[in-house]
C-alpha cells in the first residue's frame, strides 16, 4: 500500500452525510456531473486533484437525497477536516441502466442519482476513491472563499498527509475494487487518464 505523504491544500465540497458514509467505507465512488474535470488534450478525463480532502457541507443536502441517515453538520466558523480522497480509477457512465448495479458503493436515493445523470445532458463520472481517516481530525477556520456553490476550495495552509489510516484495509479495498471494476469497464465510454490499477498499490 502506497500511504499518502507531504500535504495538500485543497478540499472537495461534499455533502456530509456522503463525508460519513465514506469515512465508515459505506460508500467508494464520487458521483459527479461536472466541476472537477480537465481534458488531457487525448480525449481523456483527468481530474483537477488526484488526492483531495474532504470538506463537508450540508449545502443543497436534502435528507431525502441520501438512503442513509445523515449526521447533522453543527454549523460555525471551522469545519472538521478528517478524510483525504485519492482519486484510483474513474469513468464515464453513459447508461442509465448500469446505475442500479452501483447502488452497494454509495448511499444516494435512486431519484438523486438519475437527476444528476439526466442534468443537461446523460451521463455522469463516476471516480472510485480511497480514503484515509485522520484522528482526531484538524479544525479549520472557514473563510468568506471558501463558501457557496462549488466544488474545490483552497485550505488557506495545506494539511500535512503523513501517519493518515486507511478506512478500508488492502484486503478490503482489493475487493471493493474489483468488483466496481467489473461495473464500470462495461459501463464507460471513455478512457480514464488517472488509473492506478484498480485493486492494486
Amino acid at each position: 500500500m502506497t500511504t499518502p505523504s507531504g500535504s495538500c491544500g485543497v478540499a472537495f465540497k461534499e455533502w456530509a452525510g456522503v463525508c460519513e458514509a465514506l469515512g465508515r467505507g459505506r460508500q467508494s465512488i464520487l458521483l459527479r456531473k461536472g466541476g472537477i474535470s480537465e481534458d488531457s488534450g487525448a480525449g481523456a478525463f483527468v481530474p483537477e486533484h488526484p488526492a483531495f480532502w474532504l470538506f463537508p457541507t450540508a449545502v443543497h443536502q436534502a435528507q431525502q437525497g441520501l438512503r442513509d441517515e445523515s449526521p447533522t453538520l453543527a454549523t460555525g466558523p471551522t469545519v472538521p477536516i478528517r478524510l483525504l480522497a485519492r482519486v484510483e480509477h474513474v469513468r464515464r457512465v453513459v447508461d442509465e441502466a448500469s446505475l442500479p448495479a452501483l447502488e452497494n458503493f454509495h448511499i444516494l436515493t435512486p431519484e438523486t442519482v438519475r437527476n444528476r445523470f439526466h442534468y443537461r445532458e446523460p451521463g455522469l463520472w463516476i471516480l472510485i476513491v480511497r480514503i484515509w481517516r485522520r484522528d482526531p481530525p484538524i479544525a479549520i477556520e472557514t473563510t468568506p472563499g471558501q463558501a457557496g456553490c462549488k466544488t474545490w476550495v483552497t485550505l488557506d495552509q495545506p494539511l500535512p498527509m503523513d501517519g493518515m489510516t486507511p478506512v478500508l484495509d488492502d484486503r478490503e479495498w482489493a475487493a471493493v475494487a474489483s468488483r466496481l471494476a467489473c461495473i464500470l469497464d462495461g459501463a464507460g465510454d471513455r478512457p480514464a487518464a488517472i488509473d492506478r490499477g484498480i485493486g492494486a498499490e
